[in-house]
């Protein structure tokens, strides 16, 4: 289950505003007081309870002093089933899900008095129901849902083969008869406390099904209970927790079933002596979270307090925790996702330990359970990520924060505010679609003497670039030498029309900048010789050896090799064996028995003609 969109209505400097979010990394870029800080606290004020809320949190324009945080989650086909006694049923099945067929949750927070207590704050579930009965069937007890389907006896198929004792049976049997073509569906709020199923009546039960948040700060308050000490030995204590769960669940169900039936025997007895007063009470579990219960801090051998040494000091406990996290299989986790936030790495930190911290929190969120979100306004570490990881915060003409969505707006407004400068400074850029394509030509230049000889791609005055990069270092350079007098070579994959179009196009202009050319085969990974893929991968490559130039060899290696790594890594593990591991093993015998030495041989040579040459040389 992942985070992909956080809403928020009145909280803080923020009026009404969405924000979506990637699946992996999230960087958060602003400047200083811009609402960076807001994002994350919001988020913590959700998953956390023990975080406590402020009236002075409520925004100083709102006119009802009501906050809203909704959180939306993409949630795959087994999370959060809900379970009636026996009878399994999911969110979907049971009209569950938003317009956009997410998981969303919204808190709602009265802040109209002098506190906030828990009875100021109410969840909601945000769900497109079908407008068939003028309540939610989730919130009808079995005896309402008897009635209910009584009414429609007469008109439901197969009505006696129901199952009269399971609520979801019963509900799935409505919805099948009363939803029609002509049915509508809105948009409702449904409050958990009014669900009649067990398993998300409550709010604890459903924060058990989400992902699981921790927060770093950077503030540091230098008590003895410093967050930068705190806080690592909090998340690990949930995470261990979430990995004993099951285990922990079975035993407060346990007693929560006992001290009902305790509570009840004493209430028949009540009834005796005072039917009246009787009647007025019930028994409702008021549930804490097993993190509540622990707490632990880290010691230290010599004198000096944990607390009272330098703040960097302090920091690297995150560094080393964050690193022990990334080298965790993230198997090791229940099915709940995990998320680390992080305000600020870099603060209080050596520019070394600023790499390897951002470093172990990109591995993080590569894992499958996990997610991260980093606050920053350095252009180091916004640099080094995925345009798609970056969310840029800036205040309107009204001084609001807002979210910048525009892309090619949010990369100008990122760039200068951070004052990113591009990187490459050679005379040559040769570029290609991706990193993989520049692992080929790098290590075939460099293995094979003949085409070192004809040009030398580790010159310092030439660079070799991937424009399939989506870094936004990459959209800095791409912009930089399309605007200098760099000198171009293209060199792209033969089997996308678009590439070979744009190259005809380039050669036509002849400016003597630019020129490129495409494979005469499908892609790079043709020109690796057979023999070598077969000894590597253990397989037979004989049957296609005819049609070899439009083979697709990656994706058929994707069904053969390496079948222990997860799909979603197994082709970008696969392409890097081809293109890192076994370029180096090419000699120029192989290359010619596989027929394709000439044609790369012409490529270095197209290469140093416009390295060194004029626009009537470059001409081919």
């Amino acid at each position: 289950m992942k985070l992909i969109k956080l809403s928020l209505k009145d909280f803080r400097g923020y009026g009404n505003i969405k924000i979506d979010f990637n699946e992996s990394l999230n960087v958060i870029i602003g400047r200083n007081d811009v609402g960076k800080s807001t994002i994350l606290d919001a988020l913590n004020y959700f998953f956390n309870d023990e975080q406590k809320m402020e009236p002075l949190d409520c925004n100083i324009n709102s006119d009802d002093k009501i906050i809203e945080i909704s959180a939306s989650f993409k949630i795959n086909n087994d999370d959060l089933v809900l379970l009636d006694a026996t009878n399994p049923t999911s969110l979907q099945d049971e009209f569950l899900l938003n317009d956009d067929g997410n998981l969303e949750i919204k808190k709602i927070i009265n802040a109209s008095s002098k506190t906030i207590t828990a009875k100021n704050v109410s969840v909601v579930l945000v769900a497109k129901h079908p407008d068939i009965h003028e309540s939610p069937l989730i919130t009808l007890n079995i005896t309402s849902l008897r009635k209910l389907l009584n009414e429609h006896q007469d008109q439901i198929p197969n009505y006696e083969d129901i199952n009269k004792s399971k609520k979801a049976d019963m509900r799935k049997a409505l919805f099948s008869f009363l939803i029609t073509e002509e049915t509508a569906f809105d948009t409702i709020e449904i409050p958990l406390k009014e669900l009649q199923d067990e398993n998300v009546k409550s709010w604890v039960k459903v924060k058990e099904n989400l992902p699981l948040f921790n927060l770093f700060q950077s503030d540091r308050t230098n008590t003895d209970g410093d967050k930068e000490v705190q806080d690592p030995m909090k998340a690990i204590t949930k995470e261990v927790l979430l990995i004993l769960q099951p285990e922990l669940d079975k035993i407060r169900d346990k007693v929560v079933k006992r001290v009902e039936e305790v509570g009840r025997e004493t209430i028949e007895k009540l009834k005796e002596l005072n039917d009246e007063i009787a009647n007025q009470l019930t028994t409702i579990p008021e549930l804490k979270e097993w993190d509540s219960i622990f707490k632990f801090s880290l010691d230290t051998d010599d004198e000096i307090p944990l607390n009272k040494r330098g703040s960097g000091v302090r920091r690297l406990i995150l560094l080393s925790y964050f690193r022990a996290q990334a080298e965790k299989s993230s198997n090791e986790h229940s099915n709940n996702n995990i998320i680390y936030a992080i305000e600020e790495p870099e603060t209080s930190q050596h520019p070394d330990y600023q790499q390897m911290i951002i470093d172990a929190l990109k591995e993080i969120s590569q894992q499958e359970n996990s997610q991260v979100f980093i606050t920053t306004h350095t252009p180091e570490i916004a640099q080094m990520v995925e345009k798609k990881s970056l969310v840029m915060i800036s205040k309107d003409e009204r001084n609001n924060p807002s979210i910048i969505e525009e892309e090619e707006i949010k990369m100008r407004k990122i760039v200068d505010t951070l004052g990113i400068l591009p990187t490459i400074s050679s005379r040559m850029v040769i570029c290609l679609e991706g990193g993989h394509d520049v692992n080929f030509i790098k290590n075939i230049n460099n293995c094979i003497p003949e085409f070192k000889s004809i040009i030398d791609l580790s010159n310092p005055n030439i660079s070799l670039y991937a424009l399939g990069g989506s870094r936004l270092i990459d959209w800095v350079n791409m912009n930089h030498f399309n605007d200098s007098n760099i000198k171009e070579f293209h060199l792209y994959d033969g089997d996308i029309q678009t590439y070979k179009k744009a190259v005809d196009e380039m050669n036509v202009m002849n400016d003597g900048r630019r020129y490129g050319v495409y494979t005469s085969m499908r892609e790079m990974e043709n020109y690796i010789p057979i023999p070598l893929i077969e000894e590597e991968f253990g397989c037979n490559l004989s049957s296609y050896k005819k049609d070899w130039e439009q083979f697709d060899v990656p994706d058929y290696l994707f069904g053969v090799a390496l079948q222990d790594i997860p799909s979603k890594n197994r082709e970008n593990a696969i392409k890097g064996i081809l293109n890192a591991r076994l370029t180096k093993q090419i000699t120029p015998d192989l290359l010619q028995e596989h027929g394709v030495y000439n044609e790369i041989k012409d490529w270095f040579v197209k290469m140093n003609k416009i390295f060194e040459g004029t626009s009537t040389e470059v001409k081919v």
